[in-house]
């Protein structure tokens, strides 16, 4: 016997009800493939090299939030397994880029193609970030000694400023208030990407890292110290690092850092922001340091980078830097602009 049509009406409603009822579900299902903190590698960075950064994937609402080192990025199309999302950077001249990102999700790997006004740049692939391990394993050192070649990296360009930071950026004039081009240090963050080489030599409970950028020094220290009281206020250029063993990772906080831009583009960030680090070495014996700047005065969220240096040979030696801030001062008179600087002490770093 057929049911009358009540009662195939209630029949319909509560198999429509059903299905809304799974469409979160089958959703969360969907976004839970893709959600999560990624280690994205590139075949070509800023400089044609291979190059690596941090892809992070979140939920919102129906759809997901994508962020490269921490910047949001456009998400394109998303789509089962399929995902599209552009991505802005800048090359070693400092010229900004639009590259498309297009990939698939397979066996727990995102891997797909990049392109940049229709041409391709090669490929990428995301792959999970493990979690750091809860306890931390036993101490395990691993050598770091030795000369690492400049960095892999990828320079984000962009990043979720708060109105401060957006501000601090917009007052700087890259031409005048740029540290570097009175020789003076440009700070952990920045020189820690730049374009030179390191050596890192171990001492008495301390690793020290020897910068070919402008021989600066660095400091990390492995006793079981705290930091200082009123570390946060110490103004340092390198800042105060304290350093510990999570098996063979080494994990490192610095505080105690003046306020600086960490990029070219003049990004600032403020005395008390932290800086924490991860060094390992990988299967091929290369150093991954991986950043995360922590500064809510003007970021929402935290600046993340991954670098990746190769070890040099043994009879690599640093090489010699040589600045002279004449030509800068020089520079200045010639174009009329000394008033101006000495005016725009404010914005000196």
């Amino acid at each position: 016997m057929r049911d009358p049509p009540l009662r195939r009406l209630k029949t319909i409603v509560s198999k429509v009800c059903f299905v809304l009822a799974l469409l979160p579900a089958l959703a969360a299902s969907q976004e839970s493939a893709l959600v999560g903190e990624w280690l994205l590698w590139l075949a070509q960075g800023n400089a044609r090299r291979p190059a690596y950064g941090i892809l992070m994937i979140e939920p919102s609402g129906g759809s997901v939030n994508v962020y490269i080192d921490g910047g949001p990025v456009n998400l394109l199309a998303l789509e089962d397994d399929r995902i599209r999302f552009d991505f802005d950077w800048t090359d070693v001249g400092d010229r900004v880029h639009l590259s498309i990102l297009e990939g698939v999700l397979a066996d727990g790997v995102l891997t797909g193609t990049v392109t940049e006004d229709g041409e391709s740049r090669g490929a990428w692939r995301a792959t999970p970030k493990p979690l750091p391990e809860s306890p931390p394993p036993a101490p395990d050192p691993a050598d770091f000694t030795g000369i690492w070649g400049g960095p892999a990296i990828i320079s984000k360009y962009s990043f979720d400023q708060t109105e401060a930071g957006r501000e601090a950026q917009a007052a700087y004039d890259l031409t005048i208030d740029d540290p570097i081009l009175r020789c003076v240090s440009d700070g952990l963050m920045r020189m820690s990407h730049g374009p030179f080489d390191i050596e890192i030599v171990e001492g008495r409970g301390r690793i020290f890292v020897l910068h070919e950028d402008l021989h600066e020094v660095r400091r990390i220290h492995l006793d079981g110290r705290t930091f200082p009281d009123g570390i946060d206020d110490a103004h340092l250029s390198m800042g105060y690092s304290i350093g510990r063993w999570e098996g063979s990772t080494l994990v490192v906080e610095t505080r105690g850092l003046k306020r600086a831009v960490w990029d070219a583009a003049g990004m600032p960030f403020n005395a008390g922001a932290v800086v924490t680090e991860r060094w390992y070495l990988d299967d091929d014996g290369n150093l991954h340091v991986e950043f995360s700047l922590s500064d809510p005065i003007n970021y929402h969220r935290p600046i993340l980078m991954h670098q990746v240096r190769e070890r040099l040979p043994d009879d690599s030696e640093i090489g010699e830097y040589s600045c002279d801030p004449h030509a800068f001062y020089r520079g200045l008179q010639l174009d009329g602009r000394l008033e101006e600087y000495w005016g725009r002490s404010q914005n000196r770093l």
